[in-house]
């Protein structure tokens, strides 16, 4: 007899004992872990500054206390490391990333590049929101958003990110005529086509103008002509914003879609299916960071504007944005169809 109870005792211990994936806890998960920080774009950019900021503080608020490696994976404006974290990525919770905000619509607008549904996403957190801006070279031959209802103004672009998708959408709403020049790196790569005479004018957040070119900004480089809000920036308050310039509802209503996802400017998503313990540590690590004292230190000297949302409200926004009607979505797409896929050559 005791050679049958013996393993059923076994086998009743295994059944009631959990798995020592279920059994360990995200702080035993990411005690001596590495996490890696993807950053969709270029070095040296907005997104890049950012980040590197965060990471230095909030390993520290993350229950285990990893180590944070920021890594760089430009491409496609940012529409690289969004394919990768929908389909590529480790989805234990070891690595998250930050890439483009309107990203998150590009599946919306039928971009064959946008290999995601943004509603899987595990929003982590925003650092952010944004206002961003068109702004000229202060030797460009049109400085004045007016002026460039009337002639060109050549703009560099990343590829289907803010740079290139803001100006293409007020050509059409508006009828400006920015002349875009797509495929650049990144901003600073843009900037310095700037600082050359190549490109006249780039648009971009103020945030990252500020943070990229504090000098430029300072010493009146950079000319804001408008800026893409339908609220002002206390900084801002003799550029024109949207309302001024746009008055039929049906072009309100384009914009409002088109520039929602700036409402979280810095979004920072992990993988699907990453465990919920494990996200809900991320989650919590970074609205601490948030208020780390050192981390506000260190944004106020580089001039880092915060106002941070959480993946909570993230997740709730781009479900709105999924439910948008298709014919809204139809009339943004083909604004942006003649600007898809465009390479980088030199301006005339």
């Amino acid at each position: 007899m005791t050679r049958y109870l013996i393993p059923a005792a076994v086998l009743a211990l295994a059944i009631a004992a959990p798995t020592g994936a279920a059994a360990q806890s995200a702080a035993d998960f990411y005690k001596g872990k590495t996490v890696e920080i993807r950053v969709g774009h270029g070095a040296g950019g907005g997104y890049d500054l950012y980040t590197r900021t965060l990471s230095r503080h909030m390993a520290d608020h993350i229950a285990g206390k990893p180590t944070l490696v920021v890594k760089n994976m430009p491409g496609a404006g940012g529409l690289k490391l969004a394919g990768f974290i929908a389909n590529g990525a480790p989805r234990d919770g070891s690595m998250f990333g930050l890439f483009d905000r309107g990203g998150v619509i590009e599946p919306l607008l039928g971009n064959k590049s946008a290999k995601f549904d943004a509603r899987k996403f595990n929003p982590v957190g925003s650092i952010g929101k944004q206002i961003a801006t068109c702004a000229a070279w202060h030797k460009a031959p049109r400085l004045t958003i007016d002026a460039v209802l009337k002639g060109p103004l050549i703009v560099g672009g990343t590829g289907p990110s803010a740079t290139t998708t803001y100006p293409a959408i007020l050509n059409d709403v508006l009828g400006t005529k920015f002349k875009i020049i797509s495929g650049y790196k990144g901003s600073q790569e843009i900037l310095a086509a700037m600082e050359k005479g190549e490109v006249e004018g780039v648009c971009l957040s103020w945030p990252t103008l500020k943070t990229a070119k504090p000098d430029w900004v300072r010493d009146k480089f950079l000319v804001p002509l408008i800026q893409i809000s339908f609220t002002r920036h206390p900084e801002l308050k003799d550029t024109p914003i949207l309302s001024d310039v746009v008055k039929d509802e049906d072009s309100k209503k384009m914009l409002t879609f088109f520039f929602a996802p700036n409402e979280f400017g810095r979004p920072y998503f992990a993988p699907p299916d990453v465990p919920a313990d494990r996200l809900t540590a991320l989650r919590r690590g970074f609205d601490a960071t948030m208020k780390d004292k050192g981390f506000l230190s260190d944004a106020a000297k580089a001039k880092m504007e915060l106002d941070p949302i959480t993946g909570e409200e993230m997740a709730k926004l781009i479900d709105e944005l999924y439910a948008t009607p298709k014919a809204l979505t139809d009339r943004v797409a083909k604004a942006l169809a003649p600007f898809r896929g465009k390479k980088k050559k030199k301006a005339n």
